[in-house]
């Protein structure tokens, strides 16, 4: 980045009570220069570029859904919500429009199912367009800051490499742009994947994917004291905890219902690095891998496969923590894979319609489950969540009542108090209990769901928005009833 952008990027943060320094071996850090409260915002940014990527069509402008949505005429891929989302999008859109239609039908259906492809190619419109001065720069919206990010291209395997380059190829035939260097688009494709933020919604299902060259600077801790969350495509930046006064500002990279291992392997095949936070290291290592880890069936060992070796490697050897057998890692991914062949079948039946059968293999996924790996595990809250979900849709709420209570204690021992997936497990709880006659129980969950979920999205979600207005309304109604007496009507 050049000092011209990186003063200005500091001119701008400044005044936010933000600062960017540099500590080794981290890098840039984010660092707050006054305190925040928790709720509190710390920062909004709006993407460098983003795409859509939600099965259901969304303006790819504003994320909006609806049936009022209009497609493209010239591409079929771009959907918007209206005229002006289409106007404000056109100086890009126009030229990625002609970008699309260099490629035959085949490789347009190729980029519409690889999302990178048409992230980069909106990113090298983006920069031709703020450098031609057709769109302008600010001290956060620039090219200069993405040139900034980390690539980790050294880090990289040969295999993915080698797409990245096949990739560039794609990109550079559709754009057409004589300054445009492949070894610089391999690099950033580098960028994209350890940069590149997932756009969710609350519930947590996933929008889009779109590069926010600010909020990449903020590292991972897996006791983050802020949260990153989506309004739209705006990313929102809350504090989870109280932030003083030259604390580092930190979030979570990952799903933190995991356990530690899992938690690492996941930070060094996608992000390279391996985490030293509180909870990673301070933790009673075989207590904590057994929440995840494979059984042992052994004669009559009940032990699990557990590692002494922090190295994370893919093929670590895992030990049964009682009888001593020896396995490799592979022997975990393959009952894993069992369990995910399943739920695949199970999807497939569901969005078929086969409501029985998918309730049928999703339990089979639930005993194999708990037959491969610790009650508490992610495999079986995978599979849980899932039939709640499909219990729910088929309006069976007793059944997935049931399936949504086993679920209670795993989240609460393995994810923070104030954790969005915590808050909407609580919502759904709630309003199942609800609906299920337990009124005390289902507002006592919901409350906990408004506890939670104030602090980490605000009330700019509908959502959020309902539940608060719902929740009023019952502490109105209950107080009635608690002065008018027993013999109130």
């Amino acid at each position: 980045m050049s000092m011209e952008y990186y003063l200005e990027l500091l001119r701008f943060l400044i005044p936010e009570g933000l600062n960017i320094y540099t500590v080794l071996p981290k890098r840039r850090c984010l660092f707050a220069t006054r305190d925040f409260f928790p709720g509190e915002v710390i920062m909004r940014e709006e993407p460098y570029v983003c795409i859509p990527t939600s099965s259901d069509p969304l303006c790819q402008r504003c994320f909006k859904s609806g049936d009022a949505l209009l497609k493209c005429a010239s591409c079929n891929i771009a959907w918007y919500c209206g005229a002006e989302c289409q106007r404000l999008d056109w100086k890009l859109h126009k030229l990625e429009c002609r970008a699309i239609s260099r490629l035959e039908k085949k490789w347009q259906e190729l980029v519409t199912r690889t999302p990178e492809i048409r992230l980069m190619v909106k990113l090298f419109i983006r920069r031709k367009l703020q450098r031609d001065k057709v769109i302008p720069t600010t001290p956060i919206d620039n090219f200069d800051l993405v040139e900034a990010m980390i690539d980790h291209q050294s880090n990289m395997e040969s295999e993915k490499l080698a797409e990245y380059q096949i990739m560039a190829q794609i990109v550079n035939h559709m754009l057409q742009q004589p300054e445009l260097d492949l070894d610089e688009a391999v690099n950033i494709f580098c960028k994209l994947s350890c940069n590149a933020h997932a756009i969710v919604d609350i519930a947590m299902e996933p929008l889009g994917i779109g590069l926010y060259p600010v909020m990449s600077v903020i590292n991972h801790s897996c006791l983050p004291n802020a949260i990153l969350v989506f309004e739209g495509k705006l990313a929102v930046l809350r504090a989870l905890a109280p932030v003083e006064k030259g604390d580092e500002v930190l979030i979570s990279y990952i799903d933190l219902s995991r356990t530690t291992r899992h938690r690492q392997d996941d930070l060094n095949g996608k992000y390279h690095f391996t985490c030293t936070c509180p909870r990673c290291s301070k933790f009673a290592e075989i207590d904590d891998q057994i929440l995840d880890a494979l059984r042992c069936k052994e004669g009559e060992c009940n032990g699990f496969f557990v590692t002494k070796d922090r190295s994370y490697s893919r093929d670590q050897k895992l030990e049964c923590n009682k009888c001593g057998l020896v396995k490799t890692s592979e022997a975990e991914r393959s009952a894993k894979g069992i369990i995910d062949r399943l739920c695949d079948k199970g999807k497939s039946d569901f969005f078929s319609d086969n409501f029985q059968e998918a309730v049928s293999t999703f339990k089979r996924a639930e005993e194999a489950a708990l037959d491969l790996f610790h009650p508490s595990s992610f495999s079986v809250m995978m599979v849980r969540n899932l039939l709640t979900k499909l219990y729910t849709t088929i309006g069976d709420t007793r059944a997935a009542l049931e399936s949504c209570r086993l679920m209670t204690p795993v989240h609460e021992r393995l994810l923070q108090t104030l954790n969005p997936v915590r808050g909407m497990h609580y919502l759904t709880r709630g309003m199942l209990e609800w609906v299920e006659g337990n009124r005390g129980d289902g507002r006592n969950y919901l409350v906990r769901a408004g506890d939670i979920l104030l602090l980490t999205h605000g009330t700019n979600f509908p959502l959020v928005k309902e539940l608060l207005i719902n929740l009023a309304k019952d502490h109105a109604e209950l107080a009635k009833k608690q002065e008018e007496g027993p013999s109130g009507s």
